[in-house]
């Protein structure tokens, strides 16, 4: 899979969006997470908006375990959406650490 791996990126950063930022729609998309405890500021949640989708950042994987050679680790974390493809996300410095770097990646 590593040698036919394409990875899409405009290299924009997003930046992340706070759980509290979500409107009763989108919640309801994350039924998962407590909401009560989102609220009280016990528990906590991040999402990038990407092509029009909403995603959870808490559902990446590391690329740390993965192989020097496979092109996503120089990503900070995966999440497929099939067995050939998937969103990456790295974190960037700049301007500040809740912006992140948003791309496609399939074989």
């Amino acid at each position: 899979m590593t040698d036919t791996l394409k990875v899409i990126t405009n290299n924009v950063p997003r930046l992340e969006i706070d759980a509290y930022e979500l409107n009763a729609k989108e919640r309801a998309e994350f039924d998962y997470l407590d909401w009560p405890a989102i609220e009280r500021r016990e528990a906590s949640a991040s999402f990038v908006r990407y092509l029009g989708t909403l995603y959870d950042l808490g559902e990446f994987m590391t690329t740390g375990g993965l192989p020097e050679s496979n092109p996503l680790r120089k990503w900070d974390g995966y999440l497929n959406d099939s067995f050939f493809s998937g969103v990456v996300v790295r974190y960037c410095s700049f301007p500040d650490w809740d912006h992140v770097i948003v791309g496609r990646f399939y074989s």
